[in-house]
């Protein structure tokens, strides 16, 4: 059987090539109900697929959203990425997923050859939200995600985590840890790292000793000497899954245990913390949340011929879950 073409259908239909192609691209605002019905059941009724590609060539849209991952790896990701491809699915665009691998070069790579795809839009988990070659990138085509630069220059999806950090430790205060440290990587640069810091300074002061720092020539044995010689309640706050996962390692092999001996709580909640024993308090993210309003903010964008406006701050909020660890 030959293949129904638009020109089958407007025959069939009685009218033009033209209006068939604006009711596939949903241009029916000044067509009337009638026509629109027989046109939807002519299509029902041979079964007819419109040319993706060619509608693509005829709008200028590829239906397909190009999406930058620093680093695939992050447990924090997968939960991102399906939301971002959910939604993305829901609303008939494909998804191109890129892994930069935490390589600024891959990353540039990537993105090049994500628009030389001509996609619809990119959605971006920058390596450095700050580097200057992202702000050449149409604003109204991107979003970004998780990490945010300094001046903003594109929309933004974060979580609330100056806010929920503070929270937090706040009611480890309540729970009577008087001594109280910051666990992370260096956070120099790295807007989440560095927020959540501000969090865990608006409670405990912005005192740099109580800043451990994981690799950094002395940390372990600094973490080790706090517990041997602390005489106050000690609590440590890692920043992320991962630095909780090292902090951990450190504290195997010692006669030191939580809640016993100190109290623990992290950022991100992760399956493994739920089965430790005893199981992690911890700020969880909604991270399934934050790819689904990123890519909803995206799309909604690129519908709209809107004059760009100033960059916006999306917030998703996150939830604090409290365990047996202190």
């Amino acid at each position: 059987m030959a293949r129904v073409t638009i020109k089958d259908i407007a025959q069939m239909v009685g009218v033009s090539k033209a209006t068939v192609s604006y009711y596939l691209n949903g241009n029916t605002s000044k067509m009337s109900l009638v026509t629109k019905e027989k046109i939807r059941q002519a299509i029902e009724e041979t079964g007819y697929q419109p040319n993706k590609i060619a509608q693509s060539l005829a709008t200028k849209d590829t239906k397909s959203i190009g999406v930058v991952i620093a680093d695939i790896t992050n447990p924090f990701i997968s939960s991102v990425m399906k939301g971002i491809h959910d939604r993305c699915q829901k609303e008939g665009y494909s998804v191109l997923f890129t892994n930069s691998d935490d390589n600024p070069m891959i990353e540039a790579e990537n993105i090049h050859r994500l628009l030389q795809q001509n996609v619809s839009g990119i959605l971006l988990d920058p390596i450095d939200a700050n580097a200057s070659s992202l702000k050449r990138l149409n604003p109204q085509k991107t979003v970004m995600i998780d990490r945010e630069s300094q001046e903003m220059f594109v929309d933004t999806v974060v979580s609330n985590n100056i806010a929920s950090t503070r929270e937090f430790l706040y009611k480890m205060k309540e729970r009577g840890y008087e001594e109280l440290y910051f666990v992370s990587y260096p956070i120099e640069g790295i807007s989440t790292r560095e927020r959540r810091y501000r969090g865990f300074c608006e409670v405990v002061g912005a005192d740099a000793s109580r800043l451990l720092i994981l690799g950094e020539q002395g940390s372990e044995e600094r973490i080790l000497d706090l517990l041997a010689s602390s005489k106050k309640r000690l609590g440590f706050f890692t920043m992320n899954g991962p630095v909780l996962l090292d902090f951990m390692k450190i504290i195997n092999g010692t006669v030191y245990q939580y809640p016993r001996d100190f109290g623990l709580g992290s950022y991100e909640d992760l399956d493994w913390m739920q089965v430790l024993n005893p199981s992690i308090s911890c700020i969880r993210q909604d991270s399934y949340r934050i790819g689904q309003v990123a890519a909803d903010h995206l799309l909604k964008k690129l519908q709209q011929d809107d004059e760009v406006m100033e960059p916006q701050r999306l917030v998703v909020a996150s939830e604090l879950i409290f365990r047996d660890s202190f």
